[in-house]
């Protein structure tokens, strides 16, 4: 699949020179997530116009570029025109990262084919549904910060944009025909409000993973210990957090020390295979560490919703309905509402559909299927 590789200013110059005003514009990344302790933006894939268009498919290399300020000119004039994703929320975070700015609409191609009630909402298979050609996903997991790329990571890259405003064709039309279209602009408004908003952590609660609300208190000091020395060893060795210990493998550690503490040595089977000598010594200094401190208070807690009959009562019946509902439009009935925006309807009622509007956490749309079960 050939396509135009743009590694510095004047290749990105010229192609930006190409772009028009106005026409959708398909965009995709790929990250290294999978490969470094810090995540970056390796390319950026970009296509004006359909796979039947002889338009070119720039891969632009943000690494060859000096400056953000090298890309301003590009993301200028790509901000003129509608943009096309597959899972947009994921992509416009990462491009805000290298000074994209915000496009003037978004077309979700996956919000797009769970609002047609498509079984399958992936890339790879609406390209199938709609193109016949099965596309190769063997490059999805290389690690997209080497240079060179390879050819067939060339390929998959350009074929993630190629076929993206096709699809935003068919599904238009599909959603026309069921009269959702303006479902599809709304919530595609809602997924871009969202992306401005930076997800803060907290570092004080950065270590509590999934899991870690059914240990005893005894044991969360350890576990916090074993969590920064793990994120130390991947700063360290530029690895991801989950190459140097698995989230379950830290939990089973803790556990173990945490009833065995008069034991100095934690067992081999619970080890990375690859932790010995300095780095093991760093992590018993850790188990050492957490061992001393005393039991963690219990954190706050949201405010638990009331659960007593009444508000099971309520809880089942807008389920039921809602369930109804999507059997007969063909939706997936959590699109429309998921369990926790039911148990927060159920409980709050009319004031809670207006919160979650006002959050920007629902969509119009669904509020107004939703409302009208309250009874």
């Amino acid at each position: 699949m050939s396509s135009l590789w743009v590694d510095s200013l004047p290749s990105l110059e010229a192609y930006t020179a190409t772009l028009r005003h106005g026409p959708w514009l398909a965009i995709d990344t790929e990250a290294d997530s999978l490969h470094h302790y810090k995540e970056s933006v390796c390319l950026v894939s970009v296509r004006q116009g359909g796979h039947t268009e002889p338009n070119p498919t720039a891969l632009i290399d943000p690494f060859s570029l000096a400056t953000a300020e090298e890309l301003a000119p590009f993301w200028a004039v790509a901000a003129s025109s509608p943009w096309i994703l597959q899972g947009a929320d994921f992509d416009l975070r990462l491009m805000r990262r290298i000074g994209a700015p915000e496009p003037p609409e978004v077309f979700d191609t996956m919000l797009g084919a769970q609002l047609c009630g498509l079984p399958g909402i992936g890339y790879a298979a609406l390209v199938e549904k709609y193109f016949g050609v099965k596309l190769n996903k063997a490059s999805q997991k290389e690690d997209w910060s080497a240079r060179p790329l390879t050819p067939a990571m060339l390929d998959y890259a350009a074929q993630d944009v190629t076929y993206l405003d096709g699809i935003r064709e068919h599904l238009t039309a599909e959603l026309i025909r069921l009269g959702r279209l303006d479902w599809h602009k709304e919530a595609s408004a809602r997924v871009l409000r969202a992306s401005r908003v930076m997800k803060e952590i907290d570092p004080d609660e950065i270590w509590r993973i999934n899991g870690s609300n059914k240990l005893p208190l005894s044991a969360l000091p350890i576990l916090r210990e074993i969590w920064h020395w793990r994120d130390a060893e991947a700063r360290e060795r530029d690895l991801p957090t989950f190459k140097v210990l698995s989230n379950d493998r830290m939990l089973e550690i803790t556990v173990w020390v945490d009833t065995h503490r008069d034991q100095d040595h934690v067992p081999n089977h619970f080890l990375p295979s690859n932790c010995r000598g300095a780095r093991l010594i760093r992590l018993y200094d850790a188990l050492d560490k957490g061992r001393e401190y005393p039991p963690f208070p219990m954190p706050p807690r949201e405010p638990r919703l009331r659960r007593n009959p009444d508000f099971e009562r309520r809880v089942d019946a807008i389920k039921k309905g809602r369930d109804e509902v999507a059997a007969k439009i063909g939706l997936d009935p959590s699109l429309i509402a998921s369990k926790t925006i039911l148990f927060q309807i159920a409980e709050e009622g009319p004031e809670g559909i207006d919160r979650l509007l006002a959050e920007n956490r629902w969509c119009q749309w669904q509020a107004e299927i939703v409302r009208p079960l309250l009874g």
